[in-house]
C-alpha cells in the first residue's frame, strides 16, 4: 500500500475514534469544557460576525456561589448601540444557548432573570436592545429611527447571533439547541423572533406580549374614560372594590369551585349597571361606595369594553377582563382615587414613541382623537409588531412556541385573539398544535401574580418538547405569593381547554381538576 494511502487510513481510523470518544462523553451525560480563556475574549476581534459586528467590552471571571456556576462574564456591544451581557459557564456548559427577553421599554440588561438556566449549564445571554434607560421612560426614542429599529426587531437578533459565535470560540463547538423565554415586552420579543428570524431559536417561551398598538390604544381608553371633563377620577378604589366583589359573586363558582378564581372571564355576564344606584335623580351626585352613579356605569362599561371609534368600531379584540379589577388600582385609578399612571403613560408613548413622526414634549394626551390617530399608530406597529400570525417558517425548520398569558391580566383578549387568528391563517389546530400552543392562566395577572397559579418550570416544558417531542397537553403552575413562598398547585391545560374542579378531592391537589373541553 503507497505511503500517502496508509496516512489517509489512520486518519480515518483517528475520526472514528474521536467520533466514538465523543459519542460516549455524549452520552455518559459530561459537560462541555472551554477551549478558550475567558480574559482571551476581550482580545479576539469579533467585529467580523456577519450582520453582528461586535466589540467586547470586558470578560471576566466569576466564582461559584450557593446558587450558579463559576462563569464568564461578557460585556459587550454589537455596533452601534446594542448593548449585551452574555454568561459562559465555566466547566459545566450543557451544550446549549439560552436568551432572556426584558420588559416595558427595557434600556437595561436584565440577565439576571436568566439565572435559572445559568445553573441548569446554559450560556445565557440578554440585551438592553440598543438604548439605555429605564422601562417606563420612552424618551429615548424622541426622532431616533435607528434607536426603534434596535428595539423592534433587530437587537434580539443580533444579540443572538453574536452571543453564539462567541459561544462557539470559548467551548470549541456550537450550541447543540438554543431558545429564547420573555414575557411583557419579552413576549413581544419572542414572537418577533419566531415571525422574522426563525433560524435563531429551537423554542420560544412568549408571555403576555405586548401588542404595541393594542396596548397604546388601551392605556389611552382606559385612561380617558375613567375622567370627566375636569379631569376628575369617576372611579374611586372602594368601586373598584365593588365591581371586583359582584364579578366574583356571581361568576366564581361558575368552574365547579370558589376561589376567588375565574377560570375563563368569557363566561361571565356581568353588567356595571346591576350596581347602579337607585333612585338617582339626574344631574345629581352621589358619593356612595356601595353602587354606581350613571357616569361612573359608564366608565366601567368603556373599561370592560375597550376602545372604540365615535361610530362604534372596536379598535382592539377588547377591553381589560372580567376579574381584572384589582390591576386597575395605580393604573386606572390611583390610591388618592386620581387618575392612575397610564394617563402620564398614554402622553409619553404618544409624545416620544407612538407615532412616525414624534411630536415631543408640548403633545398633550387630549390631543390624540381616536377617529383621526389610531390609523396613525400603524407605522410603528410595522416596525415593533410581534401579531403576525404567519409563523409558517418557524413551523416548517421545526421551532417550538409556548405562548402564555395570565386570565387576570387586563390585555388577554389580545392574546386570545392572535392565537385564534393564527391557528385560522396556519390551517387549523391539526396543522399548529404540533408546534404551537397557547396556555390561558386562570387567576393570574401579567407575568406573574394573582390569586391563581403563576409559577412554572418553563424551561422544562419547551426544553422537552424540542429535545424530546413531548407536547405540552399541560403545565403544572404553582401559587406564589407576594413574600415568595410557594404554595398550592393546579395544571393549567392548553387552550381551548381548561381545568375543572371534580368536586370530589381537596382542592389544593393537582389531582382534583380536569381538563374540561369548551363545548361547541
Amino acid at each position: 500500500m503507497p505511503s500517502c494511502q496508509r496516512h489517509v487510513v489512520r486518519i480515518r481510523r483517528s475520526v472514528l475514534c474521536l467520533a466514538f470518544i465523543l459519542a460516549v462523553v455524549a452520552a455518559s451525560g459530561t459537560r462541555a469544557a472551554p477551549v478558550a480563556a475567558c480574559a482571551d475574549l476581550a482580545k479576539i476581534s469579533f467585529a467580523g460576525i456577519p450582520d453582528a459586528p461586535t466589540a467586547i467590552l470586558s470578560a471576566t471571571l466569576v466564582a461559584a456561589s450557593d446558587k450558579l456556576p463559576a462563569y464568564c462574564r461578557v460585556r459587550g456591544t454589537v455596533i452601534s448601540h446594542v448593548g449585551f451581557e452574555l454568561r459562559l459557564p465555566l466547566d459545566a456548559w450543557n451544550g446549549k444557548f439560552f436568551m432572556q427577553g426584558c420588559h416595558g421599554y427595557c434600556g437595561q440588561i436584565e440577565i439576571d432573570d436568566a439565572d435559572d438556566a445559568l445553573a441548569r449549564g446554559y450560556a445565557t445571554a440578554a440585551t438592553d436592545l440598543g438604548h439605555s434607560g429605564t422601562p417606563s421612560d420612552p424618551i429615548w426614542a424622541y426622532n431616533n429611527r435607528d434607536a426603534e429599529i434596535d428595539f423592534g426587531f433587530r437587537a434580539t437578533h443580533v444579540v443572538a447571533v453574536a452571543s453564539k459565535a462567541i459561544v462557539e470560540v470559548f467551548q470549541g463547538k456550537a450550541p447543540d439547541f438554543s431558545y429564547f423565554r420573555g414575557c411583557s415586552d419579552g413576549g413581544r420579543e419572542g414572537l418577533v423572533e419566531a415571525e422574522r428570524f426563525p433560524v435563531d431559536f429551537n423554542g420560544i417561551v412568549a408571555g403576555a406580549p405586548s401588542a404595541f398598538k393594542s396596548s397604546a390604544l388601551s392605556t389611552y381608553w382606559t385612561a380617558m374614560a375613567n375622567l370627566d371633563v375636569n379631569k376628575h377620577a369617576l372611579l374611586t378604589p372602594q368601586l373598584v372594590y365593588l365591581l371586583r366583589g359582584a364579578v366574583m359573586a356571581k361568576c366564581d363558582a361558575l368552574d365547579g369551585l370558589k376561589d376567588g378564581i375565574l377560570e375563563d372571564p368569557r363566561q361571565c355576564n356581568f353588567d356595571p349597571a346591576e350596581l347602579a344606584c337607585k333612585g338617582f335623580a339626574v344631574g345629581g351626585f352621589v358619593s356612595r361606595s356601595d353602587c354606581l352613579t350613571p357616569v361612573q356605569v359608564e366608565a366601567a362599561k368603556k373599561i370592560y369594553d375597550g376602545p372604540v371609534t365615535s361610530d362604534g368600531a372596536s379598535l382592539t379584540a377588547g377591553g381589560q377582563t372580567l376579574g381584572s379589577e384589582l390591576n386597575w388600582l395605580g393604573d386606572i385609578v390611583a390610591a388618592d382615587g386620581g387618575p392612575g399612571t397610564n394617563l402620564k403613560l398614554a402622553e409619553e408613548n404618544f409624545r416620544y414613541f407612538a407615532f412616525a413622526e414624534d411630536p415631543g414634549p408640548a403633545y398633550r394626551v387630549e390631543q390624540f382623537n381616536l377617529d383621526r390617530d389610531a390609523e396613525r399608530l400603524n407605522f410603528m406597529q410595522q416596525l415593533v409588531t410581534g401579531f403576525n400570525p404567519d409563523l409558517r417558517r418557524f413551523r416548517d425548520r421545526g421551532g417550538r412556541l409556548v405562548l402564555y398569558q395570565g386570565w387576570q391580566d387586563g390585555s388577554a383578549s389580545n392574546t386570545v385573539d392572535f392565537y385564534d387568528t393564527a391557528t385560522e391563517t396556519l390551517g387549523g389546530e391539526d396543522d399548529t398544535l404540533p408546534f404551537f400552543r397557547l396556555f390561558m392562566v386562570p387567576g393570574m395577572n401579567q407575568c406573574a401574580g394573582g390569586p391563581g397559579v403563576n409559577t412554572f418550570d418553563l424551561l422544562s416544558v419547551i426544553e422537552d418538547w424540542v429535545e424530546f417531542g413531548k407536547a405540552p397537553d399541560s403545565m403544572l403552575g404553582t401559587h406564589r405569593d407576594e413574600n415568595g413562598t410557594l404554595g398550592f398547585s393546579r395544571p393549567v391545560y392548553a387552550y381551548p381547554n381548561f381545568a375543572r374542579y371534580d368536586g370530589n378531592k381537596d382542592r389544593v391537589a393537582p389531582e382534583a381538576f380536569k381538563r374540561q373541553t369548551p363545548k361547541p
